[in-house]
């Protein structure tokens, strides 16, 4: 399996390199975007100011130091949709990210984009976003039919749900899975609402209860459900944003998984994160360098997810629930 890793500036590019990035991903901001739709409409699924690249100069620099280490490089083009009026140039910006910068692939969500790019047939190969919701083998294949070579999973999936998806769809079609960082309260290929209003799904809002004519809940059991909530919002908050006492981040992950994905023949893990500062970006891909060595050393996942537990060292967060990506249900 391979590692993923977030890049937003040329400053993390030697660090995520040496600590084990197999694969890059990153977002571009461009001038023609934004004298078009301004910042209020976002290019991709991350803020334009702090989880892009700025310049096409860093871009292919990056591009280009990834390619002499073996690393590729990704272009989230992941917004949930486009307008029409910003389609051709939408295009165009693939174009030139295929045919000069040289990247490797292009992450899409949007069905209408999909579509227009397998029309082009540009030189590049498609991944599928999480946002686009592919919960079963029926629609692995309905992607595949439009080129999609690579389809990265919803976090909701429980593990169960990913072997089976896998052994049902066709043997060529890549797979990769979220490894560490940001949960998302809703299952966010059918949320519409956009990050530049602020994360809708981690907004500690006030809760009205409306009480049905069958029954009523108490005020004990309203300010349960509210704790919970609100403990649940924090975990996947990346558990406020902290740090285990060695310096790791905390924060959902399924790195006790990691065995059975290999076995799956999973072909990727992805960190999760392009606004996340270099420390924390630091952190987490020594965190899943760490665990990987353990699944390619081949050991079994059972001794795996041990020793994820063991590095992990936050044992009450993880008996928790709430800090895992695909729970088996």
């Amino acid at each position: 399996m391979k590692i993923v890793a977030p890049i937003s500036s040329i400053s993390e590019l030697e660090m995520l390199l040496h600590s084990g990035a197999d694969e890059l991903y990153c977002g571009i901001r461009t001038p023609e975007w934004e004298k078009s739709f301004g910042q209020g409409m976002w290019i991709n699924r991350r803020s334009p100011q702090i989880a892009n690249i700025l310049s096409w100069n860093d871009l292919n620099t990056i591009t280009e130091k990834a390619h002499e280490k073996g690393a590729q490089v990704h272009i989230a083009m992941n917004a949930s949709f486009y307008p029409g009026s910003g389609m051709d140039l939408v295009l165009n910006l693939c174009k030139t990210l295929v045919e000069e910068i040289h990247i490797d692939s292009l992450i899409v969500s949007d069905l209408n984009l999909l579509m227009e790019l397998s029309v082009e047939k540009l030189p590049v190969k498609i991944h599928l976003s999480s946002l686009g919701s592919c919960f079963n083998s029926e629609s692995v294949a309905f992607y595949q039919s439009l080129g999609v070579k690579r389809i990265i999973l919803p976090r909701q999936l429980s593990v169960s749900d990913i072997d089976r998806l896998i052994k049902r769809s066709d043997p060529a079609m890549e797979f990769e899975v979220f490894a560490l960082n940001d949960g998302c309260f809703f299952e966010e290929g059918y949320c519409q609402t956009s990050h530049a209003l602020g994360a809708f799904c981690l907004t500690e809002w006030d809760i009205e209860v409306r009480h049905s004519k069958k029954r009523r809940l108490s005020a004990s059991e309203l300010n349960t459900n509210q704790r919970k909530y609100r403990e649940y919002l924090w975990f996947q908050n990346n558990c406020g944003s902290s740090f285990q006492q060695d310096g790791l981040p905390n924060g959902p992950c399924s790195l006790c998984w990691f065995g059975r994905f290999r076995d799956w023949g999973v072909t990727a893990v992805k960190i999760v994160g392009r606004e996340a500062s270099f420390v924390r970006k630091m952190g987490s891909i020594q965190l899943v360098k760490a665990v990987m060595e353990m699944v390619r050393g081949k050991a079994s996942s059972e001794e795996i997810a041990a020793y994820a537990r063991q590095i992990r060292n936050t044992q009450a967060y993880c008996e928790s629930g709430y800090m895992c990506y695909f729970k088996d249900c």
